[in-house]
């Protein structure tokens, strides 16, 4: 995952062009005594007033790319806009304020609040876009919105031409000399086949999905009351196209299409509370409906137009096989419902003792879609010690007609918090069992890549976990000096996984120091994870009804369960010297992550004949992750001279750094030691930032400037250990060239390389004691190096891309607006 992100932040620039300042790891404050009641004032007693903020403008646009990163999470029209409305006032009791920004647009926002004799409604709804990627392209084509297909007579060309290559002959992806493959001359080619195909097809297929999210409150009692009743609805509604839609017909012939989402998500709670002198209480219950009006997704196989099969159909269409279904279905995401009941309540126990303590109960239900076939392949039987059964997978009876999904989920939380002086001593408590009661069903096989049947008896796994977190801490506060000290506790607890159970502990240390315009801050941690019975074959047998010999390395260990040690550290540093003109930030970081390369048992190796002789006295180094660790430096300067000038500058530099090794392995697991290789993954960034706020000729006119700049280098070191190429491939050149330090050819430097530089400016113009005009101006210069992305090709060996556009672009944007403010 990578660690630094790439912000377009011309829409932020608009909203707000000062620097965010890092949130400081301060120790958690002590308690303050709690002040005296502040005597009640009547609402309506306060002067009514009217107040009207109107914007509106027009935007003109120019990118020289259709790249969807310019357009990423916002919209940019072309033409006239309204980016602000506000609408507020006040009678008597009666009170409201409407606000809106980018009306009409994909990421438009309103709020409304309303308030009348203590009863208050409070509604929002936000637009959400997200483009993925914009001008791909496919063969296929969309006849309903989950259906995707392409032209039989298509088809028909495709297998006729397919099928009619000989029996001993060869199908390869282009037919070109490389390694481990020399065509003969009557290779056929399948990307010669459908390259006049994807030639012609339209660039027009756009990924992007757009979300609104709209929430009512309803506050049905005065605020002022002991016991208050409020009724909220949540609604979201997703639609729109993504990538990377999991659409297969085996290892030689991947189709990615785009996956239709057509979703809507509502939540209905009602929520009560009550408090006294003794504390408060508080109940809610909650009914959450997930419905996706998209049950599955259907798409074509471009080189058959009839179903067929062979033991060995997943691989086609290749050298030894043409057969396969013409078309494959796929489920999407399941409606769902969820409820949820929470209680809780905080007592008091003098000035300076709390606890609180709150359960939360979910159950959780999937039963309304039907599961889909076993296959699409009219032609595939089902066969038993290699034999037909006379009965068809695609019509033959499944194990249930729907899944009968079920989860009891249980959340226990708790806080005490207490005071001896200066000291404060607090523990929290967390508790959460997410109890999966799904039925298991038992299948006596399975049809692959709806190719072949396999006599391989599976069985479901329901997979559940319980988290157990515990946090004790003490501070300390004076006027000069912050204290705390803490430790952490997580234990999680996993069924049908690796490990039984894994546990978790770090202690921490934080110290605040202020003396006059300097403030001093420091964090450090030291932690340490565990397991407790690892097999790493529990996970992989757990869905089959007859283990066989693994196909996993069974000396890996898996991330999220490994054994490691945590170490963090940070420091900040404030300082306001003089008069406060001046205003300087710091801060560094430091987290690592390193994982135990102790030797583990070599599980189940007797499985392998031969293999035991790589793991002298049945233990190996593990595979999986060695080390991730991240660094981070900041620093932020403030400088006002007068109050007509305001300069602000940053920089930021980061460094992400993750290792990790594995071992290449072939049908039957490999234990060799000189077939592993190590990955080495990297990100440096360093961001620079400026801008400035003028005063150029008082309560008239007004200037504003911005400035970023960020690069990130990414790189994937790859590393083989010598004798990996001679063991597994032979003596090739271009993989020995990879082994040793350094990585050499095996390397890709090009890894999500990218550049975004951002100019912003703007003017604003005080014509008249109401009326505001203002013009502004922005560019933008994005690059993106990536050797996974970077390519234009929309068939490569054994696979269809889509190939959308989220590369390279350059954008002037230039805005014009007025302003109408009536207070």
């Amino acid at each position: 995952m990578k660690r630094i992100l790439i912000v377009a932040g011309l829409a932020l620039a608009l909203a707000s062009p000062a620097i965010a300042q890092t949130p400081s790891p301060s120790p958690s404050p002590s308690p303050t005594p709690v002040p005296a009641a502040e005597p009640k004032v009547d609402a309506t007693l306060a002067p009514d007033f009217k107040s009207v903020d109107v914007t509106i403008g027009a935007i003109q646009r120019s990118n020289d790319t259709g790249s969807s990163k310019f357009f990423e999470y916002r919209d940019i029209p072309n033409g006239g806009v309204v980016p602000h409305l506000n609408f507020a006032g006040k009678s008597g009791d009666f009170r409201w304020e409407l606000d809106a920004r980018d009306v009409t647009q994909k990421d438009q926002t309103y709020f409304l609040n309303v308030e009348k004799g203590g009863v208050a409604l409070h509604g929002s709804y936000v637009g959400i876009p997200h483009d993925f990627g914009n001008s791909g392209k496919s063969l296929l084509s969309p006849v309903a919105p989950n259906e995707w297909r392409l032209s039989d007579t298509v088809q028909q060309v495709y297998q006729n031409q397919i099928v009619a290559v000989p029996a001993n002959g060869q199908i390869d992806y282009n037919c070109q000399p490389r390694f481990g493959f020399t065509p003969s001359p009557t290779c056929f080619s399948l990307l010669a086949l459908v390259t006049p195909g994807l030639n012609a097809a339209p660039a027009n297929i756009d990924l992007r999905i757009q979300r609104g999210r709209g929430n009512l409150e309803l506050d049905l009692l005065p605020k002022d009351s002991d016991f208050n009743l409020g009724v909220s609805y949540f609604h979201e509604r997703r639609t729109g196209y993504r990538a990377a839609n999991g659409t297969s017909f085996g290892f030689g012939n991947v189709v990615e299409t785009p996956e239709p989402v057509n979703y809507l998500t509502q939540d209905f709670g009602l929520n009560a509370a009550f408090k006294g002198a003794w504390g408060t209480a508080h109940a809610a219950v909650h009914f959450n409906d997930f419905e996706n009006k998209n049950d599955y997704f259907i798409f074509d196989n471009p080189f058959r137009v009839t179903d067929s099969w062979d033991p060995g159909a997943y691989s086609a269409p290749a050298t030894s096989t043409r057969n396969g279904a013409s078309y494959g279905k796929t489920s999407l995401y399941p409606d769902n419902k969820t409820v949820t009941e929470t209680a809780g309540a905080t007592l008091k126990f003098g000035p300076q003792t709390r606890l609180t303590a709150d359960v939360t109960l979910g159950q959780w239900t999937q039963n309304k879609d039907p599961l889909i076939p076993w296959t699409t392949n009219t032609s595939v039987p089902i066969t038993v010690g290699g034999v037909s059964t006379g009965q068809l997978a695609y019509n033959a009876p499944l194990p249930a007609a729907t899944l009968d999904g079920k989860a009891h989920t249980t959340a226990l939380n708790g806080f005490f918090h207490t005071a001896v002086g200066p000291i404060g001593l607090n523990a929290r408590y967390r508790h959460y069992d997410f109890d999966n009661q799904t039925p298991r069903y038992s299948m006596s096989g399975y049809v692959r890549f709806d190719a072949a049947w396999e006599e391989v008896p599976r069985i479901t796994v329901p997979y559940g976990y319980t988290n157990d977190y515990f946090d004790a801490y003490a501070n300390y506060g004076s006027g000069v000096l912050g204290l705390e000290v803490g430790w952490k506790y997580n234990k999680m607890k996993r069924t049908f996984r690796e490990s039984d159970d894994t546990s978790e502990n770090t202690f921490r240390t934080a110290v605040d120091l202020r003396s006059g315009w300097v403030v001093l801050r420091g964090i450090g941690e030291v932690g340490s994870r565990d397991y407790s019975n690892y097999e790493l074959a529990n996970s992989e047998d757990a869905s089959f009804q007859n283990p066989g010999p693994p196909a996993n390395q069974t000396v890996l260990r898996r991330p999220d369960q490994a054994k490691r040690d945590l170490v963090r550290v940070g420091g900040q540093v404030e300082l306001s010297p003089g008069d406060g003109k001046f205003n300087l930030f710091a801060a560094y970081s430091h987290t690592q992550f390193k994982y135990n390369q102790d030797p583990v048992e070599c599980q189940d190796v007797s499985d392998f004949p031969g293999q035991a002789v790589y793991c002298p006295g049945g233990e190996q180094k593990p595979l999986g992750m060695i080390h991730d660790k991240y660094d981070s430096f900041n620093v932020e300067a403030n400088y006002a001279p007068s109050p007509k000038v305001n300069i602000y500058a940053f920089y930021t530099w980061e460094d992400g750094d993750i290792l990790q090794n594995g071992r290449q392995s072939a049908a039957t697991l490999n234990f060799a030691p000189n077939d592993v290789f190590t990955v080495n993954m990297t990100n440096k960034g360093d961001t620079f930032g400026a801008g400035a706020d003028f005063t150029i000729v008082p309560e008239r006119w007004t200037a504003k400037l911005w400035a970023r700049y960020q690069k990130i280098d990414g790189n994937n070191d790859i590393s083989l250990l010598q004798g990996y190429s001679t063991a597994i491939y032979g003596t090739n050149p271009a993989l020995n060239s990879c082994t040793g330090a350094g990585g050499g050819a095996c390397s890709i430097p090009e890894f999500d390389d990218t550049k975004l530089t951002y100019v912003y400016g703007s003017v604003f113009y005080h014509f008249r004691k109401q009326w505001t005009a203002s013009a502004s101006v922005g560019y933008e210069d994005y690059t993106i190096r990536d050797a996974q992305t970077g390519n234009t090709l929309n068939y490569m060996p054994a696979s269809f891309f889509l190939q959308a556009n989220n590369r390279d672009y350059t954008a002037w944007v230039g805005y014009l607006n007025l302003t109408y403010s009536l207070n």
